[in-house]
């Protein structure tokens, strides 16, 4: 079930899940949407085999980008987004779900939610949020390690959706060096003139890599809802 379509009896004892990605630069050739698209395919997918347990919240498309420097993103601050899911998962909670899932596809939010996720379940018994990342998967599945608008992204959106990925972008790319301490001590635009953190190499693109890089994450994500599942039906024996 969709929240924005449902009444309100229906939300009460089911498991919400949000997506919650970013806009901010990917490069000259992946739209600036990137993390928030593949984070709502995967919820997506969750309340599509589950639509009867699950209620799809609106993605949060915005996020924490100031590891960008100088380079194109829209966001908000590490306090205001800490604040605003906190105050979200409490009135999830009031609203009568039993629980929240958040998918995040977007680095920057990471040590937020984590701050989040101890606000909100050490504050409660039964209610808990969950998180669910697509940050740092899929490492191997390159000879090149991709930190951002790199080969795993790319590929990832070329299956998810390949209009939106500029192939003739992407050959404009000269340069896939990567200074030290990109996230870390210095943005991305010090790292490297296009925004790419692709450490190794070139971009490859790799449309069934991105397939296989998807359906394992959403096959992770279905492994953890069905924990979560359980674990409400412990509390409730």
């Amino acid at each position: 079930m969709k929240l924005l379509e449902v009444t309100r009896d229906q939300v009460k004892g089911k498991v919400g899940v949000i997506a919650i990605g970013s806009v901010e630069q990917h490069g000259p050739h992946l739209p600036m949407g990137t993390d928030s698209l593949m984070a709502e395919w995967l919820a997506s997918q969750l309340e599509s085999s589950y639509p009867e347990e699950v209620i799809l919240f609106p993605t949060l498309t915005y996020g924490c980008s100031f590891e960008h420097g100088n380079q194109p993103f829209i966001g908000v601050s590490y306090i205001n987004m800490i604040n605003f899911l906190t105050d979200l998962a409490e009135s999830t909670k009031r609203a009568g779900l039993l629980s929240l899932i958040i998918v995040n596809g977007h680095g920057g939010n990471e040590s937020l939610l984590d701050v989040v996720r101890r606000q909100v379940n050490f504050a409660n018994d039964k209610f808990k949020l969950y998180l669910f990342s697509m940050v740092g998967r899929d490492k191997g599945l390159f000879n090149v390690i991709d930190m951002h608008a790199g080969s795993v992204e790319t590929s990832r959106m070329f299956f998810l959706k390949p209009s939106l990925v500029r192939m003739e972008k992407l050959k404009e790319i000269r340069d896939f060096s990567v200074k030290e301490g990109v996230f870390q001590t210095i943005t991305t635009d010090k790292a490297n003139p296009y925004g790419v953190i692709n450490v190794g190499g070139d971009v490859q693109v790799d449309p069934k890599k991105g397939e296989e890089s998807m359906r394992n994450a959403y096959a992770d994500l279905e492994s953890l809802f069905l924990r979560v599942k359980q674990s409400l039906a412990i509390n409730e024996g």
